[in-house]
């Protein structure tokens, strides 16, 4: 199945306008929005769509953790790449469970967690980013010039990278769906109840994470992709500034290698700025990490003292 990645993140909110401002504090691009709805675009055009919780027209609630008090991500849509792609995953899916579609095209059901998930034909636009030059002992590429992240400056995020599900028992199981009926890629395993995924046309380490750890199920975090690290430190200090909380960060992962910054959103769950990840191809081996020996999930992060818990929940 040619899916490429997530496309569009759709909330159901208690707070329309903290939340907006919340996202808009993010970097996401205002493309819409009344007094029901709003809705954000990262530069590549996937998109986040925040809606009143009470709306009839959400996918009932499906987050029991006590990462959410109210708001929630309800339902995760997955881009293809044709028509042709997605009546296969209609026919495939459809075996087993209902699969409705609405007025826009796209495609939608309830996968093994519980979970609401759609599939609709992609918008996303390429991005062109200029990276910045970067010095090294013996590898100057910059010279007689300021570094980019040297002077304060905000960026948008690129695009949406991937979404966590907390799932209530046996991860590797629910994972099935995935990888045996949509073509997921299985990346790394993580203890027993951690599967880190990417569809067929991604390269990314992962842009799906599912894992049980006995604090509930549903949607956990989606994460935004940024040019470099300046931009995630830079978007993440500025988050700090008005008034939003830090979970964890800034820190650098050990699995996916990506830099990483988490923070609490009023959407439900947590966001999280990411830079760096790695990108596979279908040479890579699939790794089965025993956690009691793998040292800890960062290679470096923030003192704990500097770790918002809102809601009282410690970081992991």
């Amino acid at each position: 199945m040619n899916i490429i990645g997530v496309e569009s993140i759709i909330y159901g909110v208690m707070d329309l306008e903290e939340c907006s401002r919340y996202f808009t504090d993010w970097g996401l691009i205002p493309a819409s929005q009344d007094e029901s709805n709003a809705v954000f675009e990262t530069l590549e055009k996937t998109t986040v769509k925040l809606r009143k919780a009470d709306d009839p027209s959400l996918p009932p609630q499906h987050c029991d953790t006590p990462f959410f008090k109210g708001s929630c991500g309800r339902e995760v849509i997955w881009g293809v790449d044709t028509q042709m792609t997605l009546a296969a995953i209609g026919d495939e899916i459809s075996k087993d469970r209902e699969v409705t579609e609405t007025e826009d095209g796209s495609l939608h059901a309830i996968d093994d967690a519980g979970n609401p998930i759609g599939f609709a034909i992609t918008q996303r636009e390429p991005v062109k980013l200029e990276h910045p030059k970067i010095n090294t002992p013996g590898n100057y590429q910059r010279i007689n010039e300021s570094a980019y992240g040297a002077a304060p400056s905000l960026a948008s995020p690129a695009r949406i990278g991937h979404v966590v599900y907390s799932v209530a028992e046996n991860a590797p199981e629910k994972a099935r769906f995935y990888l045996d009926r949509l073509g997921f890629k299985l990346s790394d395993m993580i203890g027993e109840g951690g599967r880190f995924m990417r569809p067929a046309l991604s390269q990314d380490h992962h842009n799906l994470l599912m894992e049980s750890h006995g604090r509930g199920y549903g949607f956990q975090h989606s994460a935004y992709e940024f040019r470099d690290f300046d931009q995630v430190i830079q978007r993440g200090r500025y988050m700090e500034d008005q008034g939003w909380q830090t979970h964890i960060g800034p820190t650098r992962h050990t699995l996916g290698s990506n830099y990483s910054w988490y923070m609490w959103t009023p959407a439900g769950g947590l966001c999280e700025l990411i830079s760096d990840m790695d990108s596979l191809d279908d040479n890579w081996e699939p790794r089965h990490i025993d956690p009691k020996k793998a040292g800890p999930p960062h290679s470096w992060y923030a003192r704990p003292e500097q770790i918002g818990r809102k809601f009282g929940i410690p970081h992991d």
